[in-house]
């Protein structure tokens, strides 16, 4: 296993700086302080919280257009991987809670410029290009770090069907090298979401560059912020108006989303703040 990861390491010797410094994220994060989250939702709440978080009539948020139908594709192909397992483990897949989480807000938002760091599989971009699909708007810019193993890079996005990758565009790479590029390329964006690497570090530093780049009114979703206090310290900002986390059906894991004011809040802050 080790010599095997040695040798496709050694194809990609551009990546190994970036890989040896996610490990050493990763060792640091046993001594960061833990998540102190407060009770989050279940996913049987999820419309309603969402509802809340964008502030608009739970029944704006009724299920419609094509996810039915994903979801059962995306059951399907599950079960293909199952029959010849895939390099990413099934802990790195998104849930239906993230993914229906994404697709509510996505269709609500009617987003232009979507930004997501972590595909794996694609659950999750599955249920945002859906989205966009049913909007009949936007694009959704993706970059992923597949692991080290024979044709990894083939099985990232592998459940997401091919009718809706028109709108779709993945970069191979880590976050910390393409995130900002891709940043600069598309100017200002209306989602963003982290599901890459899970460390206090490397989170804090996504949230800060995309709340940067986000519109007023823009959404940043997050998996797993129950890992360490990333998503917590970020949502002590001025700026963000409103945040939800809500409990996933699929692992024991936790999914956020946090919404930045509107131009009119950020005026009152900045007010109150200059009086």
């Amino acid at each position: 296993m080790l010599l095997s990861k040695v040798y496709y390491l050694a194809q990609r010797r551009g990546e190994i700086a970036e890989r040896m410094q996610n490990k050493m994220h990763h060792w640091m994060d046993r001594f960061s302080p833990p998540s102190a989250l407060p009770v989050a939702a279940g996913p049987e709440d999820l419309t309603a919280r969402v509802a809340h978080l964008l502030q608009v009539p739970p029944a704006l948020l009724a299920v419609t257009g094509g996810l039915p139908e994903l979801e059962s594709y995306i059951a399907k192909q599950r079960t293909t991987l199952l029959r010849r397992p895939g390099p990413f483990g099934n802990f790195m897949n998104g849930t239906a809670t993230l993914g229906r989480l994404c697709y509510l807000a996505c269709r609500q938002l009617r987003p232009r410029m979507v930004v997501e760091t972590g595909v794996a599989y694609g659950v999750t971009s599955a249920y945002i290009l859906q989205a966009l699909a049913d909007n009949g708007y936007g694009e959704l810019h993706s970059i992923d770090l597949p692991p080290l193993g024979q044709d990894a890079e083939t099985y990232v996005g592998y459940v997401i069907p091919s009718h809706l990758k028109t709108h779709w565009r993945l970069r191979a790479g880590s976050a910390r090298n393409l995130l900002p590029r891709v940043l600069r390329e598309v100017g200002s964006i209306d989602v963003f979401v982290h599901d890459s690497l899970h460390t206090y570090r490397h989170m804090k530093w996504e949230f800060q560059s995309a709340l940067r780049s986000l519109r007023p009114g823009g959404l940043l979703i997050s998996d797993d912020i129950e890992v360490n206090r990333a998503f917590e310290e970020t949502i002590d900002r001025p700026d963000i108006e409103e945040w939800v986390a809500i409990r996933e059906d699929e692992k024991d894991a936790i999914c956020g989303a946090m919404k930045i004011a509107s131009v009119r809040h950020k005026r009152g802050v900045e007010s109150n703040a200059n009086g």
